[in-house]
């Protein structure tokens, strides 16, 4: 009996429960139904029994662009992929300024980049002192000499010439721009040993000098030739004998002749003559000769 008793009080109590619930439309688990919505999830089928979506719900679909904004787009996109995938074919590259390193006078080879849209050979920048020109020919006479120099591979300012008598102090030329590969020095010393050096320079120095002993390097070793206005002299004093001498023989050869022409004489002065040491004329000659 006891074990009767414990299974039925939870019948009981759930019994006891369902009637003091209130009456409602049966459902299959005892609530009642939903109210239903005013629209349908979906519309009623159709022939193509495709679902429809909500209309009162914003559509999450891409908006569409017009034709003309697509070209746009697409112009766009033309141009700024057009590096990326299509392929390049090899192009000339611009061709070399017309700029030597030689030439006196030269246009500086930016301004012929910025004018013909060139391309110039590789130069250091301002802030690296520049290397040493090269030295090419120097012609020396006793007082003065000729320079000719090639320019180095940067970027110079101007340039100087510095030039002393081997042992003693230098001097230097007027500073001189950067188109320049030519000048003359002049106030040398006939009969020296000099050393002549073009140093080119920058905001961030000058380009080193040597012993002038190198082939192409920034200086040379030079000998002025000995003072040769002696020679001169001489010369002009040998020429003037020459020309009295020769002056002086035909001076003589022309007097003795004529002195040689008034002692020996001639037909005519010998019958129109004077009676004198040669003797006296004869009249008769004359007179026969024109019979």
């Amino acid at each position: 009996m006891p074990g009767i008793m414990r299974v039925q009080r939870p019948f009981l109590v759930a019994i006891w429960i369902l009637l003091l619930c209130p009456q409602s439309s049966p459902t299959s688990i005892g609530h009642p139904l939903p109210i239903p919505l005013k629209d349908n999830l979906f519309s009623p089928p159709s022939e193509s029994n495709t679902p429809e979506m909500i209309k009162d719900k914003p559509s999450l679909s891409v908006p569409v662009k017009s034709s003309q904004e697509e070209t746009d787009y697409y112009d766009d996109y033309f141009f700024s992929t057009d590096s990326q995938e299509t392929p390049h074919y090899p192009q000339t590259p611009p061709p070399h300024c017309d700029y030597h390193h030689c030439h006196h006078l030269q246009v500086p080879c930016e301004e012929l980049r910025k004018a013909r849209g060139c391309l110039c050979p590789g130069i250091t920048s301002s802030k690296v002192a520049p290397e040493a020109p090269r030295l090419q020919t120097i012609h020396i006479s006793e007082a003065g000499a000729s320079l000719h120099w090639c320019a180095p591979s940067s970027l110079v300012e101007k340039y100087h010439v510095i030039y002393q008598v081997v042992g003693e102090a230098s001097a230097s030329s007027p500073a001189l721009n950067s188109t320049f590969r030519l000048t003359t020095i002049s106030g040398l010393l006939p009969n020296k040993q000099y050393l002549f050096c073009v140093v080119a320079s920058n905001k961030a120095g000058h380009s080193p000098t040597d012993d002038g002993q190198q082939e192409h390097g920034p200086c040379r070793q030079v000998h002025t030739p000995s003072h040769q206005m002696s020679y001169v002299y001489v010369a002009a004093g040998l020429a003037a004998a020459l020309v009295l001498v020769v002056i002086s023989a035909l001076v003589w050869h022309f007097c003795i002749r004529r002195k040689k022409h008034l002692l020996h004489g001639s037909r005519d002065n010998i019958l129109d003559g004077e009676p004198g040491l040669d003797g006296t004329t004869n009249s008769s000659f004359r007179n026969e000769e024109q019979l």
